[in-house]
């Protein structure tokens, strides 16, 4: 049996800079070109679960 489950968007920390918004380089810290420096991005989940029975080897 295949599941499709749909999780909705939320709020959550940039992976990239820890929340900061700016990211550490060789010179001086630039800001974050993945949360465009709020620190903050959306994320969304679309999942497909497998379901099948388990079957003990012998």
């Amino acid at each position: 049996m295949i599941t499709y489950i749909t999780k909705p968007e939320k709020i959550a920390l940039c992976r990239e800079c820890h929340g900061t918004g700016m990211v550490a380089t060789s010179g001086p810290s630039e800001r974050c070109t993945n949360c465009d420096g709020s620190g903050r991005v959306l994320v969304s989940c679309e999942m497909k679960l497998h379901i099948r029975p388990y079957k003990e080897s012998k």
